[in-house]
């Protein structure tokens, strides 16, 4: 979280990828644009606000490298990206009868960081 965090205070991190799976596993609402949400640490301290400009549902093995370098996180590549987002997706399905694949649905949501 702090990692995160810290990447979107510098505006390297400006996109977050969700599964689709995990928003209909616990009945949450996907983000619209526009919408505002406040970046905590570890802490649960608020340390930016974003806002959201873009919301793309793209297969897994559709994400791009320009999205992947939005994300901003390691090395910025699509290869990097697929790596620890598929392993994190496979963790994050573990106990249930879900698993990762390659067609599942990723909510690619791009944002702008407003404050600080």
């Amino acid at each position: 979280a702090n990692i995160c965090a810290n990447l979107v205070l510098k505006r390297i991190k400006q996109a977050t990828a969700t599964s689709l799976w995990w928003f209909k596993t616990y009945n949450q609402a996907l983000p619209k644009k526009d919408d505002l949400n406040i970046v905590t640490d570890w802490d649960g301290n608020a340390v930016a606000v974003i806002k959201t400009t873009q919301i793309d549902l793209v297969p897994f093995h559709k994400v791009t490298e320009v999205f992947a370098q939005t994300e901003g996180e390691g090395d910025g590549s699509l290869a990097y990206w697929r790596k620890v987002h598929k392993a994190f997706y496979t963790r994050e399905m573990k106990n249930s009868s879900d698993s990762f694949n390659e067609e599942m649905l990723i909510v690619c949501e791009r944002f702008e960081t407003l404050y600080p």
